[in-house]
């Protein structure tokens, strides 16, 4: 993919192809495409189901960065292709992996048939965020050179800003965790727990039959929930025209 190796895994048969989209890693604990645990598995009895590594994760290649959603997004466009892995798609995003995915659905409008988006930064939260705190709370233009990944969160949020109302009209469903992944130590976390909630509320109300599900899990919630994971997958696939 531009010079480097992306690692993909697929199980299964049958359309359309469900592309499991991990967090951000920050370091070696963050898991890459292991964090999907049981649910390829759970899905793969009636669906293709695809698990990777972004760039400097797990098993693929190493990239000087910084990277943002952008390329992350290129390059998960290319890797579907190079593998011969055709759409449609339903992006499951985790966490960052949500917002990449709303990104790629806002890119590749025509590809997506459904997505389904576990706890996820929406568009511009990072920038929502830090407008509530102090300047040294707040993102700063070298973060990336500190994370595994070497993603730019500052760089994504606006890009991901621009992408924003472009997604498809397609069956979708956001599982939110009951309370917000807010940082304790901020003086102004109940507001920032409050704009969020209304931010997925407004960010799922854009989708025709759009869903919110609100469950006391915690912010990684494929290991504690991969059966209502996969049932609500289940559930967009079936609503696909």
């Amino acid at each position: 993919m531009g010079g480097h190796k992306l690692y993909m895994r697929c199980e299964g048969s049958g359309s359309p192809t469900v592309v499991y989209l991990h967090g951000y890693s920050y370091d070696a604990r963050g898991g890459g495409r292991r964090n999907a645990g049981r649910i390829p598995g759970l899905l793969a009895k009636a669906n293709r189901v695809c698990v990777y590594d972004r760039a400097n994760v797990g098993r693929s290649g190493k990239v000087p960065g910084p990277l943002t959603g952008k390329s992350s997004v290129a390059d998960l466009h290319r890797l579907l292709a190079v593998a011969d892995v055709p759409p449609p798609y339903v992006l499951l995003g985790a966490s960052y992996g949500g917002l990449i995915a709303d990104m790629y659905a806002a890119t590749y409008p025509h590809d997506i048939a459904g997505l389904v988006l576990l706890d996820p930064p929406l568009p511009g939260n990072d920038s929502l965020i830090d407008s509530f705190l102090p300047p040294r709370q707040r993102l700063h233009a070298d973060d990336w050179k500190h994370a595994l990944e070497r993603l730019d969160l500052i760089a994504t949020d606006r890009q991901s800003k621009a992408l924003a109302g472009k997604e498809p009209h397609v069956p979708m469903v956001l599982i939110a965790a009951k309370h917000p992944d807010v940082d304790p130590a901020w003086k102004a976390k109940n507001r920032i727990a409050a704009a969020l909630r209304r931010r997925q509320r407004r960010f799922v109300a854009q989708f025709q039959g759009g869903r919110l599900v609100t469950l006391d899990v915690p912010h990684f919630m494929e290991p504690v929930i991969p059966e209502r994971i996969a049932h609500e997958t289940q559930r967009v696939i079936a609503r696909i025209p």
